[in-house]
């Protein structure tokens, strides 16, 4: 397909502006456009990548040659409240979904923050607040529109491609461009219970051991997350966010130890639905960013107190870095982790918490070390838990360090795991000249 075809084909927009770092930017407005867009790409050997929500930092939504843009015109979402189901569009991102959703005091399964892509969080795993109680986005998808590698534009789902439909929920971008997800709904109230409680550096010993206490006791409704960052002073703080999907009562009793440890502030109260997923975005700050990833399967507060030590290193040796932050995630694990690990392609369902290291500044002249201190970061932290930093992926989603080192296929088979081999079998069968590349590449079976 030469240029001037997919052109006069194409009904979305086209961008060539030579400052962008991509020969062509094609932002499509139906299933058909991306079909094109592939096609176009495959007959002219350029390289394809799909952006949507943009959250990556592993390069998986950037290509020197053609970029398939969702967010554009592909954003809509549409809620059948009798069914319970929402028909989002691949490029909508969750505060899409959430404001729509709960108009009718529904809800889906989404992650922390409110301006990641739906698809990518999905089709790579999805913990979030309602993970207790619901499980993984993934859990949730009950069909997909997928445009493949030669064009044809299917439907995934229990009954039709199920081998598509398997691999697509966990293994990312590997099999298609997603156009459309159907994805199942929960009675959701409208209001919620959280607190934002920050700690000066030296109460963490103790509020360590208070969120053992709570973990210890967690209910499916609850969920939390410990940030260490740095305030407005340029001080090392830890900030604890706890949610209670209840009232207000319930919420301030399930957290009132916390309260009791002597926070130098406190943000408590309930908030409309869709308003917590805003709540930590004050964590995401423009500029550069990368994002590395850790699996602990204990909250023993070595592993905090060395997550402190290399936290403050980054931060006074490197004051560019000074937005950077980790965050340790704590969701109940029974949901997530009682589907058998062959059930989908998302293989990490032994119960473990997250561990999401973000590195950010602006400054360039930090950027040629940005990935070596972000790594030795994450070694501290994996190697404090007595894991192999090499092997210690964490969460797919999170994992950038890893997702874009696609030279071979190391990366891919141990976060598959088990799963691998079929995965293989399902790239070969729809991809078998990996036109889709970009985010823990499957090789084909041979």
């Amino acid at each position: 397909m030469t240029f001037s075809t997919f052109e006069s084909t194409f009904k979305g927009t086209i961008s060539r502006d030579p400052s962008q770092s991509s020969q062509y930017i094609v932002y499509p407005t139906d299933a058909e456009d991306v079909s094109n867009a592939i096609l176009f790409a495959k007959d002219n050997k350029l390289d394809l990548a799909i952006a949507a929500g943009r959250h990556s930092t592993c390069g998986a939504s950037s290509s020197k040659g053609v970029v398939i843009d969702l967010s554009k015109h592909l954003n809509g979402v549409r809620v059948d409240a009798e069914n319970r189901l929402a028909y989002v569009q691949g490029g909508a991102v969750f505060a899409d979904l959430e404001k729509e959703a709960i108009k009718y005091g529904l809800a889906a399964c989404g992650g922390t923050v409110n301006d990641i892509g739906v698809a990518g969080l999905t089709l790579g795993g999805g913990f979030g607040w309602l993970t207790g109680e619901h499980g993984l986005a993934l859990d949730n998808l009950i069909s997909a529109a997928i445009v493949v590698a030669n064009g044809d534009i299917l439907t995934a789902s229990a009954s039709e491609n199920s081998d598509l439909f398997w691999g697509t929920r966990g293994g990312g971008s590997n099999f298609g461009v997603v156009v459309e997800l159907v994805l199942q709904l929960y009675p959701q109230r409208c209001q919620v219970y959280t607190t934002s409680l920050t700690y000066t550096a030296n109460l963490l010993p103790i509020l360590v051991q208070q969120i053992n206490k709570w973990t210890d006791k967690q209910a499916p409704n609850e969920g939390g997350s410990l940030t260490i960052s740095t305030n407005a002073d340029g001080e090392v703080v830890a900030t604890f966010f706890g949610f209670k999907n209840a009232d207000a009562q319930s919420g301030e009793a399930a957290f009132k130890p916390f309260v009791a440890l002597g926070p130098i502030e406190n943000k408590s109260g309930m908030v409309p639905y869709e308003q917590l997923n805003t709540m930590q975005n004050r964590f995401i700050s423009p500029g550069h960013k990368l994002h590395w990833g850790v699996h602990i399967t204990r909250l023993d507060l070595k592993i905090f107190k060395k997550t402190l030590e290399g936290f403050k290193r980054i931060v006074n040796d490197c004051p560019a870095a000074s937005a950077s932050n980790v965050v340790f995630e704590f969701y109940h694990h029974d949901k997530f982790s009682s589907v058998p690990v062959d059930a989908t392609a998302f293989a990490a369902r032994n119960p473990a918490y997250n561990v999401l290291i973000t590195t950010q500044w602006k400054d360039a002249s930090f950027t040629p070390i940005s990935k070596l201190c972000t790594q030795e970061l994450a070694t501290v932290i994996a190697e404090a838990a007595s894991s192999d930093p090499a092997s210690n992926l964490g969460y797919a989603n999170y994992a950038d360090g890893f997702a874009g080192v696609n030279k071979n296929d190391d990366n891919a088979r141990l976060l598959f795991g088990s799963n691998y081999p079929r995965l293989q079998e399902i790239k070969e069968r729809y991809d078998p000249d990996m036109v889709f590349n970009k985010w823990f590449a499957i090789r084909p079976s041979v």
